[in-house]
């Protein structure tokens, strides 16, 4: 319950700060993890003792949003996210090969490198508003 709480806490606190404070690259990227994140609470069945094929689905659409995030972004926040995002979608691929009761760890690891994906999204809405404060500048 508590990891729950922290994460959705996490992922409120990214979004409201990125519409704030972060330009349309940083608001794009953050209304699509809220998606993201909603959509795989709706996907899952919760138990990780297989591979989450559902949630597998969600986690490539991000990877593919992310990376064409990148790809026109002139920021350099999306890559760290997108190659983030990578690296919780190989998890699912890895489950595939295992046997047993991986559950746990499957659990973890997707839950460990969603994480990063938002640090490099707080850090990016950071960046652009300060780049923005000291420039004068509006949103892009």
């Amino acid at each position: 319950m508590f990891w729950q709480v922290s994460a959705f806490t996490t992922v409120a606190i990214t979004f409201f700060i990125a519409l704030k404070w972060g330009g349309i690259d940083e608001k794009i990227a953050a209304l699509g993890l809220v998606i993201a994140v909603f959509a795989t609470n709706i996907v899952t069945d919760g138990s990780y003792d297989h591979t989450e094929t559902n949630v597998l689905v969600v986690d490539i659409s991000v990877f593919l949003g992310l990376l064409a995030l990148a790809l026109r972004s002139d920021r350099f926040w999306p890559i760290w996210a997108a190659a983030c995002q990578l690296v919780a979608t190989m998890v699912h691929f890895g489950s595939l090969s295992q046997t047993g009761d991986f559950s746990w760890a499957y659990y973890v690891a997707l839950t460990f490198w969603s994480f990063p994906v938002f640090v490099a999204l707080m850090t990016g809405t950071w960046l652009e508003g300060r780049s923005r404060r000291s420039w004068g500048t509006g949103a892009r």
